[in-house]
């Protein structure tokens, strides 16, 4: 069963913020797609890419601040290594949708990954609850992928005219054919995050450490 983290209601509910809004924005976009920009239907579906790649580097990049506590000159280097590693391939993307805002998503998603790291617990509070962020991320993330690949979606909003407006590149692809999909995709990953930070639902230690096999 899962258990719930001691940090303050007010400080749990800053960091599910930036999870919450994103959430947001994806309801948004599915609902009332007119109320945004041309184009947000690109940056919707970017977003769920970079997001792929932060699902990967979230954990190992909030230990290594973790580990490195109390080292301000030296914690950040090692992030900043891997960022640009990381950025490579956002670059990529950034470059096939010939925009530069694929950067701004990036730093939004990774705020709200490290987002934990600022908060006033122990340290090894801390690692717990990195740990289990970053489990249920991906548990979330492969739900979200079956369950809006094989259910059928409304598109609600996001009628012909909003989809070409958006000139989302590539000729095929589930997500391309059907554009709800990876939107509803959004509100419910993101909105699992929000919930699980906001409520401080974590994972038991034990299941945890089986599941890494220590």
């Amino acid at each position: 069963m899962p258990t719930r983290h001691k940090a303050h209601p007010a400080v749990r509910l800053l960091g599910a913020l930036p999870d919450a809004l994103t959430a947001g924005f994806f309801v948004v976009l599915w609902v009332a797609p007119q109320l945004l920009w041309p184009q947000a239907l690109r940056t919707g579906l970017l977003m769920m890419l970079v997001e792929f790649i932060l699902v990967h580097a979230a954990g190992m990049l909030g230990g290594i601040v973790l580990a490195r506590e109390g080292q301000a000159g030296s914690r950040w280097k090692p992030i900043l290594g891997f960022g640009a590693f990381y950025l490579v391939f956002i670059a990529a993307w950034a470059w096939q949708f010939q925009a530069w805002w694929p950067l701004l998503a990036l730093g939004w998603l990774l705020a709200g990954k490290l987002a934990l790291v600022l908060q006033p617990l122990p340290s090894a509070d801390k690692r717990h609850q990195l740990a289990s962020d970053w489990a249920i991320g991906v548990m979330a993330y492969l739900a979200g992928v079956f369950l809006t690949t094989f259910l059928p979606l409304p598109r609600l909003g996001l009628d012909r005219a909003i989809v070409a407006a958006a000139d989302l590149p590539g000729d095929g692809g589930h997500w391309l054919t059907h554009p709800q999909s990876v939107i509803a995709f959004g509100v419910f990953y993101f909105g699992v995050l929000a919930l699980v930070k906001a409520l401080g639902w974590r994972l038991p230690a034990a299941q945890l450490t089986a599941a890494q096999g220590k």
